[in-house]
């Protein structure tokens, strides 16, 4: 965690108290910024979850592959 304070630019860490401040004191601003927050969460754990289901799909499919391949030629 400190080493992410330490890549953002010197201005940003001076002006943290001032930019929660600003979003404490405009409710819209703090509104909008929580929904983006929600939207980005969802498409991040849809996106988690689709490539869950992919890679058991295909692993699926070749491993009923591999059993069909192992019991036909034997």
């Amino acid at each position: 965690m400190i080493h992410l304070f330490q890549t953002l630019p010197d201005d940003v860490v001076e002006r943290a108290d001032e930019i929660v401040d600003t979003v404490k004191a405009n409710p819209a601003l703090l509104a909008v910024l929580a929904v983006i927050g929600v939207i980005t969460a969802v498409v991040f754990l849809f996106g988690v979850l689709r490539q869950a289901f992919k890679a058991a799909f295909i692993g699926g499919l070749l491993s009923a592959g591999a059993w069909y391949w192992y019991f036909t030629i034997r």
